[in-house]
């Protein structure tokens, strides 16, 4: 066949690659559903986009927009089908698939005709068949999808969603408008200069400007993915800042409170040998037990620990929250001031939050312990729960409403136990919330 005749690409083999583009986005997902009924809903949606592209393909040229935005809507409900995503989500990956296809079987049929042309033609084999058309396919769709795939899955979170914006979406499907318009624009306006032009110079410029899409979609993911990393790290930091200014806020306090202790102890001792009553003997006596008590708790030998458990403490008693706390300071001496803060003081900040909804005051409980093993440096902090817990990347689903915000204190220990060479793990057994920092005590 002349190249100067090569008819548009079959509707089969575009039916396909929007399918198996479809895969690309659906694959690194959470999961709508179990393994087996995804697979039965792929299967379903592959029949689906079959149908549509080939009854399409036989409308008049009239129906070939409307043919083609139902084939963009069987690829979004594809994907919102399979994978627990939000629509903005939804419609995010299905531009960038339908791209992504367009440029596939755009690539595939200019190759195959190409072939056809140039060697199949010379030998006067027959390239007609169905074995030479599933090879020529697999040739083409199989090394390029999975060159897409990885390049999009290192991006896209690994199980989990993607928290797109609308206009992020909007931004995607608008671009993927735009390439498909000018991709397209030979059928659209067949006696323009791109319209008159030879099957041959239409191919390669369709291939072209999908290629083009592609790197465009690619850099505005790129560009996403740097603004939510830098918004990341701000969050983060913003927290570590948080927690070191509370700190500085409880050492000043710590400090006042220690003054005016030592001035009760001489005011109760001047009442007590001018007064001689009962009752007040007994007072005076409960209120100085109560400030050996404050003096003697909370000294583990690291002075900024005990500045930011004495802090926590006053918030316990507000919130009437049992905290018990068995900690060995010295074994924190390696550590940077801003790096206790932050592991203390979000765990803390967490458990305290999470006591305080609590209705049995009784359950309000929260533990803490600071201990070697095995030459490993242990910290673990926890606390009692009700409810459940939904995990995503590791930790746990925020309750709050702002769902962009969540985790970032817990990202903050995990951040600071890695830069001693440790991890940080969370485990949920029996109504306990316990987060675990293991570091090596070789720093």
């Amino acid at each position: 066949m002349p190249l100067e005749m090569i008819p548009d690409i079959p509707r089969i083999y575009t039916a396909l690659a929007e399918w198996s583009a479809c895969l690309i986005y659906i694959l690194p997902l959470r999961k709508r559903f179990s393994g087996a009924v995804t697979a039965v809903l792929l299967v379903i949606f592959l029949f689906i986009q079959s149908v549509v592209q080939i009854v399409a393909g036989m409308l008049p040229l009239n129906f070939w927009l409307p043919g083609m935005a139902v084939a963009v809507a069987v690829m979004y409900f594809c994907i919102i089908s399979c994978a627990e995503i939000s629509h903005s989500d939804a419609v995010y990956c299905s531009a960038r698939a339908f791209i992504a296809a367009e440029f596939t079987a755009s690539l595939q049929w200019q190759i195959q005709y190409y072939f056809d042309a140039n060697v199949l033609k010379n030998t006067g084999v027959i390239s007609d068949n169905t074995i030479y058309t599933a090879i020529a396919l697999l040739a083409v769709y199989l090394p390029v999808m999975l060159l897409i795939f990885w390049l999009e899955a290192r991006r896209l979170p690994q199980n989990r969603r993607l928290d797109i914006e609308r206009r992020e979406a909007l931004s995607a499907a608008l671009i993927a408008l735009a390439i498909f318009m000018v991709n397209n624009i030979h059928f659209a306006f067949p006696k323009s200069a791109i319209g008159s032009m030879a099957g041959s110079g239409i191919l390669y410029i369709r291939t072209l400007v999908n290629f083009s899409g592609l790197v465009i979609l690619h850099v505005q993911s790129e560009q996403r993915r740097e603004i939510q990393l830098r918004r990341e790290l701000e969050s983060m930091d913003n927290v570590l800042k948080r927690q070191y200014e509370q700190y500085q806020q409880y050492r000043e306090s710590s400090e006042l409170i220690s003054r005016q202790h030592h001035d009760l102890k001489h005011q109760i001792a001047v009442i007590r040998s001018e007064e001689n009553y009962e009752r007040r003997d007994s007072y005076l006596e409960e209120m100085e037990r109560a400030i050996s008590v404050f003096e003697s708790q909370n000294k583990t030998g690291n002075s900024v620990l005990d500045t930011v458990l004495t802090g926590k403490s006053l918030q316990c008693g507000e919130y009437n929250i049992n905290f018990t706390c068995v900690a060995d300071g010295t074994l924190l001496d390696f550590m940077e001031a801003l790096d206790i803060c932050s592991i203390f003081g979000n765990a803390l900040d967490n458990a305290i939050e999470s006591a305080k909804e609590l209705a049995d005051s009784e359950k309000r409980l929260i533990r803490l312990a600071v201990f070697s093993q095995n030459d490993f440096l242990m910290l673990r902090i926890e606390n009692y729960y009700e409810g459940n817990l939904q995990f995503e990347d590791d930790l746990p689903l925020t309750t709050k409403k702002d769902k962009q915000m969540h985790g970032y204190g817990l990202k903050s220990i995990r951040s600071a136990a890695e830069k001693y060479g440790g991890t940080m793990s969370i485990k949920t057994d029996d109504n306990w919330f316990t987060i675990n920092v293991l570091i090596p005590m070789g720093h």
